[in-house]
């Protein structure tokens, strides 16, 4: 009875566990690796495509699949100057993916399944994967939380995130999906950082370059991680020249830093310079690119088709939360608004702000550990204040996070588009996970060719234009 009763397991440990439980028990229900066209779709597909290609095909430069129409649309390829093929995306996940693909590709022939790399057990370990690194990811976070927030704030917190966040889409029906995995990273880091200002040994040292590394190279964008170690607990212009003036004077332990990312990043200078004949490649095709100087602000956040508190309205609370850090915890303010902001500006550049098919807006999951700060800190606040304020932010607390729920009901049974949502749209089908006859009308397309220039409308304006001007 002392064991059951130890500081280990409090009701964030209980939250976390009864989380866990329900992704499992959800993605068991799901069973959605049964299809053979599941799990590796997408970008899924290019993340995963390394692990195949170089362990099963043999030819990290695709040349397999120009005879193979079958192989080629199971790989998300560009053709390079030099004539070979290079997967779009940096091969971070499929690092984290190879544990789970060696088992798999072990277990598939005594089983009776294909060795090809896609096959069901291939998968089920991909599904099982994004599982794992989930519970890596909040026992970490909660870990790092505890230091700074009661135990029982510390299991809303876990709950929230992620079962009534568009994270729980994407460690469910879309498992393999980067983000789940992003985000356990930047919530290991968190910890880590926070571990190395206390104790700036080598194995810590090593830690912060290691994950820098693998964190970037799952999406180049997360190199922005970077401002929370520059800035970590720093609250005033002379606390960030003495935090300056001190990663100058540690130059060492800086510099070890960057060999560990290096190391990490290696494997995929090779990789390019093999397909393409440089270190460094773009590989994504040249009409896909980021619009610095049209960055979609205010459609990234509030927009129907997919703005982050639309769909995910519980981190309106998140946000609330940072804005009380200022007077409560600044040390954590300015390393968790620069990060936010910079984030934001990125992610609202890039061509296709809404980012293909998604529920809201997918990058910011990779930063829930971070936001979960803001969120630690807005229900702290929230039990100090009279019961009649008190009572009426938890309904509406309960009721946002209840409705992002229902978003990820609604997305799975189509209710919710994958690009074209619309006011009317979002209301029409309000209630139902199905959409009705009408939502069909209601919903509007993005024209995808005037967004890789950097303009935006609807495909039915830019139709219209197009008539009027014959």
């Amino acid at each position: 009875m002392k064991f059951l009763n130890s500081k280990h397991f409090d009701s964030s440990f209980w939250a976390l566990l009864i989380s866990i439980l329900i992704v499992i028990n959800l993605n068991y229900n799901y069973a959605h690796w049964k299809g053979e066209k599941s799990v590796i779709l997408n970008e899924i597909k290019s993340y995963y495509g390394y692990l195949p290609a170089a362990f099963i095909y043999d030819d990290i430069s695709l040349e397999f699949t120009r005879s193979n129409p079958e192989l080629r649309s199971k790989f998300w390829r560009t053709e390079t100057p030099i004539g070979k093929y290079v997967l779009r995306t940096s091969c971070g996940m499929a690092m984290l993916y190879l544990p789970f693909f060696t088992a798999a590709h072990i277990a598939a022939e005594p089983l009776g399944y294909s060795t090809s790399g896609y096959s069901l057990p291939y998968r089920i370990a991909l599904v099982i994967s994004s599982v794992f690194y989930l519970l890596l990811g909040a026992i970490f976070l909660r870990k790092f939380l505890l230091k700074y927030f009661s135990s029982n704030v510390v299991a809303i917190t876990l709950i929230t995130i992620i079962l009534a966040t568009n994270l729980l889409r994407y460690v469910t029906i879309e498992a393999a999906m980067s983000h789940a995995y992003s985000f356990t990273l930047i919530s290991i880091f968190l910890f880590v950082i926070d571990n190395w200002y206390k104790k700036k040994s080598i194995k810590n040292t090593i830690f912060v370059g290691l994950l820098v590394g693998i964190i970037s190279l799952i999406r180049p964008t997360n190199i922005v991680i970077v401002l929370l170690l520059v800035l970590w607990k720093v609250t005033t212009w002379e606390e960030l020249k003495i935090r300056i003036l001190f990663l100058l004077n540690k130059w060492y332990l800086v510099l070890l830093m960057i060999l560990m990312f290096l190391m990490v990043w290696s494997p995929q200078f090779i990789y390019w310079k093999h397909v393409s004949g440089s270190f460094l490649f773009y590989s994504y095709p040249e009409d896909q690119s980021f619009f610095f100087s049209n960055p979609q602000l205010f459609s990234t956040l509030f927009s129907w088709r997919k703005g982050f508190f639309i769909y995910t309205p519980v981190m309106i609370f998140a946000f609330i939360g940072i804005g009380l850090l200022y007077k409560n915890k600044k040390y954590f303010f300015w390393p968790v608004i620069i990060y936010f902001l910079v984030s934001w500006y990125i992610m609202s550049s890039w061509w296709s702000w809404w980012y293909g098919g998604s529920l809201g807006q997918r990058p910011f999951i990779d930063s829930y550990g971070v936001f979960s700060i803001g969120l630690a800190m807005f229900l702290t606040w929230l039990t100090k204040l009279k019961p009649i304020s008190k009572t009426i932010l938890i309904i509406i607390f309960l009721l946002s996070a209840s409705l992002g729920a229902w978003h990820t009901a609604r997305y799975r049974g189509g209710s919710i588009h994958w690009n074209s949502m619309t006011k009317e749209a979002y209301f029409d089908s309000f209630w139902s996970k199905k959409p009705s006859a009408e939502w069909y009308k209601k919903i509007r397309k993005p024209d995808s060719k005037l967004a890789k220039k950097g303009i935006y409308r609807y495909a039915d304006e830019s139709e219209e234009n197009s008539s009027s001007n014959k």
